[in-house]
């Protein structure tokens, strides 16, 4: 008995610091997001900035994963009904985030976002597309897990560790797009693109640049305005508190069990 209490206060630690840690990541994004101001295309300067406007596709817009519309960002996820025994469930079989570098129109000007390394936050409707394990399923789904690359990235392979010759259940397809002509927030480092003609963008956003200026802490693109973004975030105090708490009621039952009755 005195041992089960122990293992439940370690792993009451282990969860509350785990909470903390992720709320603390959380926290300090939402604020280096805070921290800087939405500024018009036109007058983006090297260094952290965010840009908001109409998303237009920098060249050919990607193909959305699992229907056939266009689309300049997307998250996709899919999931396998798996039977064993008397327990059934979803099992996520993949999940991932499509890019293509894009343009961010705010009526100033464009600014090229290169969103390849950016943290993907799409909070609009998410498509379902559910298929049998009978089914065949619709053209799109079928040419996306029958790519051997991640389109925007042809020399990365889509997901080398999924077998998608051995569905035994029905699957879900499940996504998350930005269509071009959608809104974009773009949170990341302004650099200078060099521009090869008269009327291209000549600053992008990107993860890091190596220009003498600071990089921003976050590189993040997402729907929705900036309050949008930050309001989402908010649950950051929840899991501070959260984990704190665990951590001291693990602390307290470890104390227990190892004193004893």
């Amino acid at each position: 008995m005195v041992a089960a209490t122990a293992v439940v206060g370690v792993l009451l630690v282990v969860a509350g610091v785990v909470a903390a840690g992720y709320g603390y990541r959380r926290r300090r994004r939402r604020q280096a997001i805070a921290a800087v101001e939405t500024t018009d295309a036109l007058r983006v300067t090297p260094g952290p900035a965010e840009v908001y406007g109409e998303a237009v596709p920098a060249e050919s817009p990607l193909r959305a994963p699992f229907t056939d519309e266009d689309c300049v960002l997307a998250e996709w996820e899919i999931e396998e009904w798996e039977e064993s025994g008397d327990h059934s469930s979803w099992r996520t079989e993949g999940s991932g985030t499509l890019a293509a570098p894009f343009h961010v129109d705010d009526g100033t000007g464009r600014v090229l976002v290169q969103p390849e390394a950016a943290t993907v936050d799409l909070s609009g409707p998410r498509e379902t597309v559910e298929v049998g394990v009978d089914e065949t399923p619709p053209e799109p789904i079928r040419s996306f897990i029958e790519l051997e690359a991640t389109p925007g990235e042809p020399d990365e392979a889509l997901i080398g560790a999924l077998d998608w010759g051995t569905q035994v259940g029905d699957r879900r397809y499940h996504q998350r797009v930005l269509r071009p002509g959608e809104a974009a927030f773009v949170h990341g480092t302004a650099t200078r693109a060099g521009a090869e003609s008269f009327g291209d963008p000549d600053i992008e956003v990107v993860e890091t640049a190596d220009d003498g200026h600071p990089d921003a802490e976050v590189f993040l693109v997402a729907d929705g305005t900036e309050s949008e973004v930050l309001e989402r975030r908010r649950d950051a105090v929840v899991y501070l508190a959260a984990g704190a708490l665990a951590v001291v009621v693990g602390v307290g039952t470890v104390v227990v069990g190892a004193v004893g009755p």
